[in-house]
């Protein structure tokens, strides 16, 4: 089987979920994160995770896949953020939101004109 890469996990997903995130659009219960992280619980108990860049990526992704994608995106300009293994704190860039529009993705990546 082939091993999987940065390569084969799509931006949209990621991109979209970020923008969602940027503008408060995820809920944690009554919080409302302003940034994603890279963070994800152990097993399958997403609660308290609505933020995690990991719902975009495909099960199984290892850490170092997941901060090597996003570091990829931060490069790009699409994403800002850490990769250090910090929780991250990623929110999308105007570059970003072009990229979801380009893509096509949900919303368009225009905050306001939804």
């Amino acid at each position: 089987m082939k091993r999987l890469q940065c390569k084969d996990i799509p931006d949209l997903p990621i991109l979209d979920l970020v923008r969602k995130c940027s503008d408060q659009e995820v809920s944690i219960g009554d919080y409302q994160p302003i940034w994603a992280t890279q963070f994800g619980p152990d097993g399958d108990n997403w609660d308290g995770y609505a933020n995690s860049v990991r719902l975009a990526m495909p099960p199984g992704v290892p850490d170092r896949l997941v901060l090597a994608k996003m570091e990829g995106l931060i490069r790009r300009g699409l994403v800002q953020g850490c990769t250090c293994g910090c929780r991250g704190d990623f929110e999308i860039t105007d570059a970003g939101r072009l990229a979801i529009q380009k893509l096509g993705g949900e919303g368009y990546g225009q905050k306001g004109t939804e």
